[in-house]
């Protein structure tokens, strides 16, 4: 429980330096804090890392083969690399409290976005419905330390993506739940 705390204190400092040098588009003025912002329904919840420690933790290691340039005189490499966070689900089943899995929701799309503006789209069918949803974490820490600022405080990746890059979110800062009918 001591590491927990002192990942969060850790990630805590962090965040202040990151949303000191970039505000969320959707979100210019948050509470101090706050590193993760989520819109549903007209309504807006401010997590700070404190929040997301309380959620079931989660680590995953990504293993993936990178071909050289010239591969005639360099192998291809075997990296791994390990991710710990939450899982997206979770940060979405907390925020929507008892609306999860009700029939509205279930045609939801939830969009998760960058403090520049890069945004990735997930369904909740994907996500609560299928073992995707097993696989697309909210990151915290890459290799056991913390996000560096090029990355985070935050990062989302779909591990489960057959290409990685599409839907890697680095500087994660909101999800926005678009519900058909109602407003975001």
């Amino acid at each position: 429980m001591g590491h927990m705390r002192t990942l969060v204190a850790a990630l805590a400092l962090v965040a202040t330096v990151a949303s000191a040098q970039a505000a969320c588009p959707i979100d210019g003025a948050v509470p101090a804090g706050t590193v993760l912002t989520i819109r549903s329904a007209g309504a807006a919840q401010h997590l700070s890392f404190a929040d997301l420690a309380a959620l079931p933790s989660a680590e995953r290691v990504q293993r993936r083969t990178v071909a050289s340039a010239d591969a005639a005189s360099a192998p291809a490499q075997e990296l791994s690399l390990g991710y710990g966070g939450v899982l997206l689900r979770d940060v979405l089943a907390r925020a929507l409290t008892g609306d999860a899995n009700s029939r509205a929701v279930r045609a939801a799309t939830i969009e998760a976005l960058a403090t520049d503006g890069y945004r990735a789209a997930f369904s909740w069918g994907e996500l609560f419905n299928s073992t995707t949803g097993d696989q697309v974490l909210v990151i915290t820490t890459q290799d056991g330390v913390p996000l560096s600022a090029e990355l985070g405080p935050l990062a989302l990746r779909a591990l489960a993506d057959l290409r990685p890059g599409p839907r890697h979110v680095r500087n994660l800062c909101a999800l926005v739940v678009r519900v058909p009918g109602s407003a975001p």
